[in-house]
């Protein structure tokens, strides 16, 4: 276990600064990361940098090129529709086997993080979504799959989840829900795992992630001058 102040405690902290960084485009998509420029922006050295960068690449958020280096992952619309139909498949999964087999704690976690994200829903002006919302959104969506009994479903869901987030972050200004009620589907997520349906649980997410990334398609499309994909099959 490290020590405070030592390396690893560094390296986590670049992390999660890094991490916050590229979410809020402050490291913009497709940015070269350089260990110079990093470590005298970051003031840090060599060896937090590039461990902080090695867990980030694992996460798909920054990749690795031959004779590049490092860089923030570049968004498109053919990866981000690859990404929902996997997350549409996976997490719609966990979150049915949560159901079936997630006990009284599991189900309180979900209707105290469902509780947190309608508390941050109140607070959100003019359409505008702060961090604190972001990060009671995200809260929410782990709370529904933790009592799946799959630690590499879990896993593998935060990561799809993580990648999908730099394109929420990157295209929350072009977003029009129009007719849209999110807070009605997550109320209706929570619902479902407190009620103990599975099949409905199921389709809701399934739904859910298919309608959010339209929307997100919609507003990349509109941020990049790219067209936009067909409706995702769910």
């Amino acid at each position: 276990m490290a020590k405070r102040g030592g390396s690893g405690t560094r390296a986590d902290e670049l992390y999660e600064r890094l991490r916050a960084d590229i979410f809020t485009a402050r490291l913009e998509p497709g940015r070269r990361l350089k260990f110079p420029e990093l470590c005298a922006e970051y003031g840090t050295s060599v060896g937090p940098v590039r461990e902080a960068l090695t867990k980030l690449t694992a996460e798909r958020l920054v990749t690795l090129q031959p004779h590049l280096g490092y860089t923030v992952a570049a968004l498109s619309v053919e990866e981000l529709t690859d990404l929902t139909a996997a997350r549409i498949e996976i997490e719609s999964l966990a979150f049915r086997r949560a159901i079936l087999h997630g006990d009284a704690q599991w189900e309180a976690e979900v209707v105290a993080a469902h509780h947190l994200l309608v508390i941050r829903e109140r607070e959100v002006t003019d359409g505008v979504r702060g961090d604190a919302w972001y990060l009671a959104h995200e809260d929410f969506h782990a709370a529904l799959l933790t009592g799946c009994g799959s630690r590499r479903l879990i896993e593998i869901s935060q990561g799809l989840r993580a990648e999908t987030e730099l394109y929420r972050r990157w295209a929350a200004p072009f977003i029009s829900e129009n007719d849209r009620d999110p807070a009605a589907e997550h109320r209706a997520l929570a619902d479902a795992a407190v009620n103990r349906d599975e099949v409905r649980g199921g389709e809701l997410l399934r739904d859910h992630i298919a309608f959010s990334t339209q929307m997100l398609m919609c507003g990349f499309a509109l941020d990049t001058g790219l067209p936009s994909t067909p409706p995702i099959q769910t």
